[in-house]
């Protein structure tokens, strides 16, 4: 999946020539946040809850590069980003980790009513406390492509959360994985049938871009070659699908609150060592041939 290269290990010399032991570029790895975060879109019948995810995946790539790393997974689907400061935080804290990857707001912003200070103060209350520890943050910006026409009016939306959330993470000195960008996002094979959530190949391409801004050099995304060309009519019956199939029931369970409401636990709720007996990373660079044809670009 990923063209990797992966520093080697360095020991670092003492003055009677000796060397200690080098230290490793992760010790603990925590993922916070929603069901972006959980896996939602790369199902694997293998992992917890049935989903493995792009965290997943970047616990997988940093356990190669230093198998004494562990990591934990306590992002859940529906949660919101006060939820995670409140459920998901204190837990994290505990675990003393060296990187924590921070996405929260998707749920947030399609809320009947959004008032944006209520998603930035627990999201800025949740990297403070985690730099002051001297843990390295990165916090996700949301996605400014949409799915569907429908999804328009939740963009302005996101582009002021996204807008509040960089000027945190400057403030408070996290990294940033920008997923904003509409160009970068736009091939519907990197997104899932419901349209909101990342595809496989769209797991793939974040868990690139994260082992990239922690420094992992020569981690590519898997590369899309062109698709067929969707007509006219195919996009109208997929619409319509989308429609009956994902957008309906998913507004119906998100106004009541059914997923909050689901008897599912996080997938790794004290941390784990990747490198362990689990099958963690399975394939080469064969998922971008196996994936789903592209209908459309989404929004």
């Amino acid at each position: 999946m990923f063209a990797e290269t992966f520093p080697s290990r360095q020991v670092r010399a003492t003055g009677d020539g000796g060397h200690t032991a080098y230290r490793p570029l992760v010790t603990t790895f925590v993922a916070l946040g929603d069901s972006l975060t959980e896996g939602v879109g790369d199902p694997h019948p293998s992992w917890p809850n049935g989903l493995r995810g792009w965290a997943d995946l970047v616990a997988s790539r940093l356990a190669v590069h230093d198998p004494a790393t562990e990591y934990a997974n306590l992002a859940l689907r529906g949660r919101t980003a006060r939820d995670v400061a409140a459920e998901q935080l204190p837990p994290a804290l505990r675990m003393r980790p060296d990187v924590v990857t921070v996405w929260a707001g998707g749920n947030d912003v399609l809320r009947p009513v959004l008032r944006l200070d209520d998603v930035l103060a627990p999201v800025d209350h949740t990297l403070a406390s985690l730099i002051a520890t001297g843990a390295t943050v990165v916090v996700f910006t949301g996605f400014e492509v949409t799915g569907s026409p429908a999804f328009g009016p939740v963009r302005s939306r996101v582009r002021r959360l996204n807008a509040g959330l960089r000027e945190i993470a400057q403030d408070r000195g996290a990294l940033v994985a920008d997923v904003s960008d509409r160009a970068e996002w736009s091939d519907r094979r990197l997104w899932a049938d419901d349209r909101v959530h990342p595809s496989v190949l769209g797991h793939a391409r974040l868990a690139a871009q994260v082992l990239r801004l922690l420094g992992l050099e020569g981690v590519a995304p898997p590369v899309l070659g062109a698709g067929p060309r969707a007509n006219r009519g195919r996009v109208v019956v997929d619409e319509v699908r989308w429609w009956r199939h994902h957008a309906v029931p998913h507004i119906a369970r998100w106004a009541s609150g059914a997923s909050r409401r689901e008897l599912v636990l996080p997938k790794w709720s004290v941390p784990v060592r990747p490198s362990g007996a689990r099958p963690w990373f399975e394939g080469g660079n064969d998922l971008a041939a196996t994936s789903a044809q592209p209908l459309r670009s989404p929004g």
